[in-house]
């Protein structure tokens, strides 16, 4: 007897054939994966479908269906619910767009939301750890887990949910499968990637390498989270055969797991598996899916075509690194406007640099604003604020002392001119006045004025300051400004709600419904000084130079 396990992972919300942004065809979608599918249930007739996570967070129909999708069901819940996904997990991604949304897809998803390791006092209580399916006598488990990254989200929503780590869980649940529910083949279906990514809490996020290494009893491990394709058959600590797969990110490749049975229905079946990964860019969209989608497609491109405002000014980035911005001012002034905020930290997100005056669209935001990160208020030093910005002058101005310099660190790629570093790199500040000295050494440039009241600014003080959810929970920003993720923990104010590029569509929208054209408010006050030298260099400096990469 023959099974197939088909596995997708990090699909991120490629749901539709086309981009609802562009109109442009994509590369990979559920609606290929649906053709190929299909073609597999035809020619074998024990097929299993199980995807690893990452679905809710990616593209713009799954971020409408979150943030503005109030009459309809979920749609990634309706997309498994056509391809008879039989299991899925949670991906940290997954959990970012907060409890009311995956709680949503939970309750309108036919199949289970494995989680294992995810409870809040004891394993089940909140998801089903595992999945049975019985065919022709062999009992088949899906074992499903989630990464145990530290969530923003839970912190915002108070869900005292417990992500626990997948090793000991793995440990915990293996035996229950094989003597409780006399499983013979089980198959791990994970949402971390194949090995490292340990932070200073002791926490792995990436341990399928360590499961190989103290479980055994797994057939096939099927995964995701690291966006690294991988089909590799190994063995366990007990030297018995498991098969890997990773199919990679954005639904490009299906993994396929061919179990073989000799035996089945007697007491000891003889086991054997095979993976591949198969691309399928090339397959031809299922009719049948996009039909079944249609008036879901119908919404998403509506919402993506509307008009949100019209711009009385252009929202513009040219001159991001060398003066004040209005794109940034838009940003500037959302981060302001939150959790009573005294200082904005932010940095670009935008993946265009300027918008002409005239009427802004819903899909321009996400050019604007290219991530859904939320925003977090902490509680930084004066100093600290000081430090975050001396850092990003000595990344992206070289020390001058005349006109003849190079003022700014860039970098050729071809005949273009880019700045050394990504401008989404860079940070500027609202709330405060301050200059930037290019004259002065490295560390030693910045000079914070006052508040942008008026009122002293002391590095002494601790001021409540906006930033993103990316900076609050990764740890290049902490470690900037000599923090530990745990004392930045002990900072958090608390988080927004929704992401910011929501609070973005909502401030325009807020306007053009009020019947005026919108001007970003003047939010920064910097500049790079003197004047005199900094004019003559960027003369030099700017011909040509271009701040995307």
């Amino acid at each position: 007897m023959t099974i197939r396990i088909v596995s997708t992972s990090d699909i991120h919300g490629r749901i539709f054939d086309k981009d609802c942004l562009t109109g442009e065809e994509r590369e990979g979608s559920m609606a290929k994966f649906s053709t190929f599918l299909k073609r597999q249930r035809k020619e074998y007739s024990n097929v299993i479908y199980l995807d690893a996570g990452d679905m809710l967070q990616g593209s713009v129909e799954v971020y409408q269906d979150v943030t503005a999708q109030f009459r309809r069901t979920s749609l990634p819940a309706e997309a498994f619910n056509y391809l008879e996904c039989f299991a899925t997990v949670l991906g940290n991604h997954d959990f970012a767009v907060g409890v009311p949304s995956y709680d949503r897809f939970f309750r309108a998803n036919n199949c289970p939301v494995l989680g294992a390791n995810v409870y809040f006092e004891t394993p089940d209580d909140y998801l089903p750890p595992y999945r049975m399916r019985e065919i022709k006598g062999v009992r088949i488990a899906v074992l499903g887990m989630s990464t145990p990254l530290s969530n923003l989200q839970q912190t915002i929503d108070r869900r005292e949910l417990d992500v626990s780590a997948i090793i000991d869980e793995a440990k915990y649940w293996m035996p229950i499968l094989k003597e409780k529910e006399e499983a013979d083949i089980v198959i791990g279906l994970f949402h971390s990637g194949y090995d490292g990514g340990r932070n200073e809490d002791g926490v792995t996020e990436n341990v399928v390498r360590k499961i190989l290494s103290e479980v055994p009893g797994f057939n096939a491990i099927l995964y995701g989270h690291d966006h690294r394709s991988r089909c590799l058959k190994t063995v366990d600590c007990n030297g018995d055969s498991v098969v890997l797969l990773n199919t990679g990110p954005f639904m490009t490749k299906a993994g396929v797991t061919t179990i073989t049975v000799s035996g089945a229905g007697t007491e000891n079946p003889v086991i054997s598996a095979d993976g591949e990964l198969v691309d399928i860019t090339a397959e031809i969209p299922d009719k049948r899916f996009i039909k079944k989608l249609s008036g879901w497609y119908d919404d998403v491109k509506a919402y993506s075509d509307s008009v949100l405002a019209v711009l009385a000014a252009p929202l513009d980035a040219n001159s991001i690194l060398w003066g004040e911005s209005s794109l940034m001012d838009l940003l500037h002034s959302v981060q302001m406007n939150f959790n009573g905020a005294e200082v904005s930290l932010a940095s670009p997100m935008f993946t265009k640099s300027a918008f002409p005056a005239g009427a802004i669209h819903c899909k321009d935001m996400f050019d604007v604003y290219s991530s859904d990160y939320y925003m977090v208020s902490v509680m930084l030093k004066g100093s600290e604020i000081k430090t975050v910005l001396e850092n990003t002058a000595s990344q992206y101005y070289n020390t001058v002392t005349d006109g003849s310099g190079g003022l700014l660190k860039t970098r050729k790629s071809g005949d273009i001119t880019l700045p050394r570093r990504s401008v989404s790199s860079l940070f500027t500040a609202a709330g405060i006045r301050y200059e930037i000295d290019v004259t002065k050494p490295e560390g030693s440039r910045v000079n914070i004025i006052s508040m942008s009241d008026g009122r002293p600014f002391d590095p002494d003080r601790m001021y409540r300051t906006t930033i993103n959810s990316n900076q609050y929970t990764g740890t290049t920003f902490p470690r900037m400004i000599g923090l530990t993720n745990r004392e930045i923990r002990g900072r958090l104010n608390g988080g927004s709600p929704a992401d910011t590029r929501f609070y973005l569509i909502t401030t325009l929208s807020l306007s053009h419904e009020a019947g005026n054209d919108y001007t970003a408010p003047k939010m920064t006050d910097w500049k790079l000084v003197p004047q005199d030298i900094v004019s003559a260099c960027l003369a030099k400096d700017t011909i040509g130079f271009n701040i995307m990469q």
